[in-house]
């Protein structure tokens, strides 16, 4: 079977889950809302009758779901970033089928079913495509039909290729080989991945090893040697990728222009550059931080107690941090640590084993209870719940000049949490690492990302210290 072939046959499947999933999902819903009396009702309508629905409810779903891209044959996503695809999907098409009962008339639909409905066929279409993909796996591994990758570079782009595939095996991709520059390397492993040879053998290696896919992520390939590389993957119907990276910082936000007939790249505006998401993100911060602030109001009074009997020194940090457009703030935390804690050393980040830290400190930074008087921030319309992280106008002054792109994570608002913090990356760890996932959500930003982010915040635990 071709790859063409073996693609669309997945997506076949993936539509006929999703259809099945939909079905069972209003079914169950039907039963949930009529049959088993979860919530009262004073009229039953028959089944056929409600039935009649699904010839617009599937389609609805199905355009839904191929709009947000779900049926892409190479979709290279986590499983948690699926899921809120699908709630996305589902959403919106919830909304659409609302719409269309205004104007239906023949039969009443409940609003509370298309509710109650909302939240099953997430259930329901989640399940589906997660045992699909299980099956998918397993077939794959069974008939032996792993795509067999041979990577050419050796640099931080490889490394985190060579770990997706490792921990994202259900994708049925293995790297069979990495080429490297440095001879000396040839023989050892690289991510758990053989380093077979040097980049100036890939012709050799890709005849020898017969990879189903190349990917290049070595930015010192010449564009005469790029040009023979894809066409002797075109010549043997091998699959190739480029690692489009950016003065080394990777960017999804790439547009196409033209004056004449000159095509130009350049930058997509971001999404947080439209008024109405600025709004929106704005009145979901308003009500979510005033939810969050009368939740934790007792624990905001532990904490305080805590820190004056730990030491009887003040109970909130204050620091200059800088936000969008430039824009200088102070921004609040309760106090972890001494109060001369950056006398002798100046501006240093938090380092593990800290000894400026206090007592109650290391319990308020492990468990991120600092961070909680930035709700104030956030009230006073500084900061964002979710954003790229405030810096110290001492270090933005220091990467600025150090590392491209670093000054355009100032064009959105400062968040309590980020992307890059919920995946391990803060204090001092890579600042070129953390401001790739800073671009990622800025140019991917939506209402629903915000919201995985915040639950992913109550289990980042990583790096604080």
């Amino acid at each position: 079977m071709a790859p063409v072939k073996k693609q669309n046959h997945f997506v076949f499947l993936t539509v006929a889950a999703d259809g099945l999933a939909v079905v069972a999902g209003f079914l169950l819903t039907y039963l949930l809302r009529f049959v088993w009396g979860v919530i009262p009702k004073s009229h039953v309508p028959p089944l056929d009758v409600y039935a009649q629905a699904l010839l617009v409810v599937v389609p609805v779903y199905i355009a839904m779901f191929r709009a947000y891209g779900l049926y892409q044959a190479h979709r290279h996503v986590r499983r948690i970033e699926e899921i809120f695809l699908v709630v996305k999907a589902v959403t919106f098409s919830i909304v659409i089928l609302m719409a269309v009962t205004f104007f239906y008339r023949e039969l009443t639909y409940s609003r509370v079913y298309l509710l109650l409905m909302w939240a099953v066929s997430v259930l329901t279409v989640s399940l589906a495509r997660y045992f699909l993909i299980q099956w998918e796996y397993l077939r794959k591994r069974r008939k032996n039909e792993i795509t067999r990758v041979l990577m050419i570079g050796g640099n931080r782009n490889a490394r985190q290729i060579v770990r997706w595939a490792r921990n994202n095996a259900h994708y049925g991709q293995e790297v069979i080989g990495v080429l490297v520059r440095e001879p000396e390397l040839v023989g050892k492993h690289f991510e758990g991945a053989p380093i077979v040879g040097v980049c100036a053998q890939w012709e050799s290696f890709i005849s020898h090893l017969k990879p189903e896919k190349v990917v290049l992520v070595d930015p010192a390939f010449t564009r005469v040697e790029i040009t023979e590389l894809v066409a002797l993957c075109e010549e043997q119907w091998i699959e190739f990728k480029l690692a489009a990276d950016f003065f080394g910082l990777m960017t999804r936000n790439v547009d196409v222009d033209y004056i004449s007939t000159v095509p130009l790249l350049g930058f997509r505006a971001l999404p947080l550059d439209d008024f109405w998401c600025r709004s929106l993100k704005r009145a979901f911060d308003l009500v979510v931080t005033s939810a969050i602030f009368l939740a934790t109001f007792p624990v905001w009074l532990a904490v305080m107690a805590a820190i004056k009997l730990d030491d009887g020194g003040p109970l909130f940090y204050r620091q200059e941090r800088i936000g969008r457009d430039l824009e200088g703030f102070e921004v609040f935390k309760f106090r972890t640590m001494r109060v001369d804690a950056e006398k002798e050393t100046g501006p240093v980040w938090a380092k593990p084993n800290d000894a400026r830290r206090t007592r109650i400190g290391y319990f308020l930074r492990r468990w991120n209870l600092d961070e909680l008087p930035q709700l104030l921030n956030v009230l006073a319309g500084q900061m964002s719940l979710v954003g790229p992280r405030p810096e110290r106008p001492h270090f933005i002054e220091k990467f600025r000049g150090q590392i491209p792109r670093y000054m355009t994570r100032h064009k959105v608002k400062s968040g309590l949490t980020g992307w890059a913090q919920v995946n391990g990356f803060r204090g001092s760890t890579s600042i070129t690492e953390r401001l790739k996932y800073d671009l990622y959500y800025m140019e991917n930003w939506s209402l629903l990302f915000d919201i995985e982010i915040l639950f992913m915040t109550f289990a980042a635990f990583r790096n604080a210290y």
